[in-house]
């Protein structure tokens, strides 16, 4: 089975969603079932207790799901604490400077290749360390597999894309419409022509370092464009917003059913 990692910069664009309210383990067997390539877990804006997010990535381990966290904020705690519990990969929110995304690389890789604390008793290797050939071959697949993507939704982002994208370590970009285009002055608007020479230029400078780049989008209908542009990795909507959505058809498949209360 291939790995996100090795999807990434695939020949077709990966499906996933994004987990903000309903923290419930069994969200991610439902995912998987549905056949999605990856889950976006958000810790930033909303944050699942240690045991509920440990909980899920454990599911995601088991189902084989890709879990993919978005970290609150760029410290040794957060990114060693999620990903001793299981994530696939992490999402590092406003990276604004190559020296925050060598940072986020530093701080996720075990040595040589970052600082990564050793604890290996704990979910991420479901409890198996093994003895000292073991670990050191787990530390060297785990830096291999593990997916490091930097958002970008900052004008000081946009402008340092080029050195972002070009530090090792560093897997993808996703681009923020809503804070990328907030932060230009053209908020909700994603065919101004200042967003969309904003996405080439992300897109074109992660080609140039080998790396992939996503997008969030509200509905698969507008991941197309994004995808015909070189997008390769997508989150559609979120776990309240499609169920929301499947609500309103619910009823409005009753209505035409029964009719106007």
């Amino acid at each position: 089975m291939s790995t996100m990692k090795e999807n990434l910069m695939g020949g077709r664009p990966l499906l996933g969603t994004m987990v903000t309210a309903f923290d419930s383990p069994e969200l991610l067997r439902l995912a998987a079932n549905a056949g999605l390539d990856w889950i976006f877990i958000d810790t930033e804006s909303v944050c699942p207790s240690p045991d509920r997010l440990s909980a899920m990535l454990g599911y995601a381990q088991f189902v084989g799901l890709p879990a993919i966290v978005r970290i609150p904020e760029l410290t040794k705690a957060e990114t060693g604490r999620i990903l001793d519990l299981g994530a696939a990969g992490l999402i590092c929110p406003d990276v604004r400077s190559a020296a925050a995304a060598e940072e986020l690389v530093r701080l996720s890789k075990y040595a040589p290749d970052g600082q990564r604390g050793v604890a290996l008793d704990r979910p991420h290797t479901r409890y198996q360390a093994g003895n000292t050939a073991e670990k050191l071959h787990y530390m060297a697949e785990a830096n291999r597999q593990l997916v490091l993507i930097c958002q970008i939704e900052s004008q000081d982002g946009l402008a340092r894309v080029e050195e972002i994208a070009a530090v090792p370590g560093v897997d993808g970009l996703l681009i923020g419409p809503n804070d990328l285009t907030q932060a230009m002055g053209i908020f909700g608007q994603t065919n101004h022509p200042d967003f969309l020479e904003a996405v080439r230029r992300i897109c074109e400078a992660a080609q140039r370092h080998g790396k992939a780049v996503g997008m969030s989008c509200g509905s698969v209908a507008a991941c197309r464009p994004w995808a015909e542009a070189g997008i390769r990795f997508f989150q559609v909507g979120s776990d309240v917003s499609l169920y929301a959505g499947a609500l309103r058809e619910l009823q409005g498949q009753w209505l035409q059913c029964f009719g106007e209360p």
